[in-house]
């Protein structure tokens, strides 16, 4: 390994990795990011089976709600399908395990959840007008 300042107080990581590559074949100055054709057509590889999950499912969900069918009857048909939804996403994510599972989900949910704060605090704005000019009516009364 090399030192960064020749002090012996860290690791040259570019030095490092660019020997590594060059001793497994790879050359450096070749290396270019793929277009976004190439990029876009592994996201779907890797994604087959959350698409094949919609693909399959959705329409199998439209004909079960304008089927006239009770609600009794459906809502345990569709949370079933979705569950094959969520299954489909799952694979496609390379299954993680429950640590990383639970981390995105964390972020997830706190991302909808600000998202939604956002929303109501914006859609609630003119009522927190009406409310600052009713207290200082009462106030200046």
């Amino acid at each position: 390994m090399t030192n960064s300042d020749g002090n012996n107080q860290g690791i040259d990581w570019d030095g490092e990795l660019t020997a590594l590559m060059e001793s497994s074949g790879i050359d450096p100055a070749q290396l270019t990011r793929p277009n976004l054709t190439r990029r876009a057509g592994r996201w779907i590889i890797k994604a087959r089976a959350a698409i094949g999950a919609v693909v399959v499912t959705i329409p199998v969900m439209w004909l079960v709600d304008g089927s006239g069918a009770p609600a009794a009857a459906t809502v345990p048909l569709m949370a079933w399908l979705a569950g094959w939804i969520g299954y489909g996403i799952w694979v496609s994510a390379a299954r993680p395990d429950t640590a990383t599972l639970a981390y995105h989900l964390k972020d997830l949910a706190t991302a909808l959840y600000r998202a939604g704060s956002r929303q109501v605090f914006e859609r609630s704005r003119p009522a927190r007008v009406r409310w600052r000019a009713a207290r200082l009516a009462q106030t200046t009364a």
